[in-house]
This record gives C-alpha cells, structure tokens and sequence, in this order.
C-alpha cells in the first residue's frame, strides 16, 4: 500500500506542465529501469557531500553564493535529509526564494568579505553574478548579457557566524562567490578563531588538475590552517578538518 501510494503522490507531480519537460528528460536518461542518483549541484558536489557526511542528518551548514534553493544547489539534498543553516546571495530576488522554500534556513542577502558595502553585477544567468570587474568583463565578453548593477551591503564570514551560530561548531561551509571566495573565507578571520570551532568540512570553488585546484589562493589557505583535501571535484575541492 505504502508503495501505490508513493506512486500516486509521485503522479500528482506531474499535473503542472512545467514539469513534463524534466520528467521526459529523466525517462530519456534513466528510463526508470534502475535506482539512479540525483544531484541538484553543477559538479556533483551534493553527492561527495552526502558521502563525507556518512549518514549524518542533524548538521549545521553556511552556504556563501547559495544562488538558489535546488537550482545549482550544493545544500539542497542536505536540507532534505534535515540540515539546517544560513543561505547567503547578494541577489535579492533569490533570496526571496529562499525564504520562501527554505523556511528552516536563515537567509540573508548581502555580500560577504571585508568592505562595508560592495557593487554587485547581476547577470540574466544569476549564477554569473559577481562583485568582481574582472569576472563582470570576462563573462561579459563571453557574451553574457547583465541585468543589472546594484550596491549591496557587506557583512563578514565572522560576523554571521558569531550571530548565528555562538557556541556551535557548524559542519560545513561553502563558498562560491565567482571570484572573490579567498576574500569571503579570509573574512572568518580563522586566525582568531577558537580551533573547536572550526568548520568541519570546507567546499571551495576550485577546479581540476589537482596540482591546479591544491594551489588555489583559498584552498592554500585552508590547507595551512590545518584542514586535507578529501575530494578534488569538478568545479570545487572539498576538504576536511584534521
């Protein structure tokens, strides 16, 4: 009985027709013949998560860059399973999605690092989005098209843990910031930070080779405040605290 009627929930689903086009998509792939994994992450890094956490389904989480509660989503199979924690994006339009579909979730709309406000570029393909002229440029000559320009408050990686989390030890912080993301983690000021409250896993946007992605400015970083690359993943590196 349990099973029919999982069925039937699962065909209610599909009454809106935006839907149709990702159920055929998922039929044409999978075809529904064996179990399969989902990940709603560009690089897979919600399925490496969920295989560091190994079954943990109480953590605590701050997502830097969330851009969108499933969409691009490193945390979503995470809240799924019961995480909690704070989502931060610059856009406010995303974040009011947030606060819409992550109602447990803490979400702010601000720009992490060490200035007091930042300029924020927001592209028609939000997750382009940067504080970066540098990467504002480039995506632009890509041929990426901006939406707009706004001014953002700034709020340090500190501050929002002090405020959130006070005396808890939060297991995983994740930052993809499209180019500022050594700025955003050096903003924790680790330095003085209590080790035991150190973060337990770290996922920072870096990419393959391996001898590329260990040299990057934030993943460097990490490394010598302690904490083992556990994973080198497509668009990212995952590490541990030691």
């Amino acid at each position: 009985m349990n099973k029919i009627l999982r069925f039937l929930k699962a065909l209610v689903k599909l009454a809106p027709r935006e839907t149709w086009g990702n159920f055929v998509q998922t039929s044409e792939i999978a075809g529904f013949s064996n179990a399969f994994s989902i990940s709603w992450s560009q690089g897979g890094e919600d399925l490496a998560l969920l295989h560091a956490i190994a079954g943990k389904r109480d953590g605590l989480f701050i997502d830097v860059g969330a851009h969108h509660p499933y969409r691009f989503s490193v945390t979503h199979h995470l809240s799924r399973i019961g995480w909690r924690g704070v989502n931060i994006d610059a856009n406010s339009e995303l974040i009011e999605t947030f606060n819409k579909e992550r109602k447990r979730d803490i979400n702010i709309c601000a720009a992490v690092g060490t200035e007091k406000s930042y300029t924020f570029t927001i592209f028609k393909e939000p997750a382009l989005s940067s504080v970066i002229a540098e990467w504002k440029d480039k995506f632009q000559a890509d041929g990426w098209e901006v939406d707009r320009t706004v001014t953002v408050p700034g709020i340090s990686l500190r501050e929002i843990y002090n405020q959130n989390f006070p005396r808890n030890c939060i297991d995983l912080l994740s930052i993809d910031a499209e180019g500022s993301d050594f700025n955003v983690l050096k903003s924790m000021d680790f330095e003085s930070l209590e080790k035991d409250r150190f973060p337990r896993f770290l996922l920072l946007e870096a990419t393959p080779p391996v001898s590329s992605a260990l040299k990057t400015d934030s993943v460097e970083y990490a490394i010598g405040l302690g904490y083992e690359p556990l994973y080198v993943l497509p668009m990212s590196t995952l590490l541990k605290r030691s």
